[in-house]
């Protein structure tokens, strides 16, 4: 009996202890939490679609390659054309939607991004984003 008696009390001793701990951890936590950290990195302020990207984007829904020639140079359209691999590395032939997602600016830099569906020259449906640099109106460069 005595033996039932002391384990009882230890559960107890125990339980309690436990609980202790945690409420006081939980105090202890509300004290000395600062609450969330500032972000270090700066946002970028919002701006409209560009122009230039905006011609891309039509050039590239309507399949005009003349136009796409017109608003970058060889290098640029060669990043382009890198860039609008499918996932599978076919590249795309069917665009059927480009959609602009933002884009902003800082410095005179420009980066708008852009994503795309359509499908591959394998057949199979394909999601692709880019993001196009632009300085002082021109496009520069495609990631």
């Amino acid at each position: 009996m005595n033996e039932t008696r002391a384990n009882e009390t230890r559960a107890v001793f125990v339980l309690t202890l436990f609980v202790f701990g945690l409420m006081s951890g939980v105090v202890v936590n509300r004290l000395l939490d600062t609450g969330p950290r500032a972000n270090p990195y700066p946002s970028l302020d919002k701006v409209e679609e560009p122009q230039p990207s905006a011609q891309l984007a039509g050039a590239l829904l309507s399949n005009d390659p003349k136009a796409l020639a017109g608003l970058m140079d060889s290098d640029t359209l060669t990043s382009l054309r890198d860039a609008l691999m499918s996932p599978m590395g076919a590249p795309l032939v069917d665009i059927r939607n480009v959609r602009f997602i933002g884009a902003t600016t800082k410095s005179g830099k420009t980066l708008a991004g852009y994503i795309i569906n359509g499908k591959d020259a394998q057949g199979s449906d394909a999601i692709i984003g880019f993001v196009l640099d632009i300085e002082h109106g021109q496009i520069v460069g495609v990631n």
